[in-house]
């Protein structure tokens, strides 16, 4: 369900003010209007830099997991080593948690 945002807020800023916001806002990957209502709500921006290329390499493995298991089940695999996909998951999960410790705020 879309929020209908019904009431308009204006806003006067020095040329220098705006390229700091536009700048902010484009950086957050997030148009001006929703960048400044969540700065003015003191709401947090917080950005996951490389986050998207670990979840699909994630995902990557999951889909070659269950395509591992599918054949098992059918007979056409009898045993399957999951340690090289164990170290994968592994090394993907401290990759993310890696990321959750390098948060970028939006700042400069």
């Amino acid at each position: 369900m879309t929020i209908r945002k019904e009431r308009f807020i204006g806003l006067r800023v020095t040329d220098t003010e705006h390229r700091q916001i536009e700048r902010k806002a484009k950086k957050a990957k997030m148009n001006m209007s929703q960048y400044v209502s969540l700065q003015a709500l003191e709401r947090d921006i917080i950005i996951y830099e490389g986050l998207k290329e670990h979840t699909h390499q994630l995902s990557k493995l999951g889909t070659n997991l269950n395509q591992a298991l599918i054949l098992a089940h059918q007979g056409k695999l009898n045993t399957i080593d999951i340690q090289p996909i164990k170290k994968e998951i592994h090394e993907i999960w401290q990759l993310l948690n890696s990321l959750t410790e390098g948060i970028k705020r939006i700042q400069d």
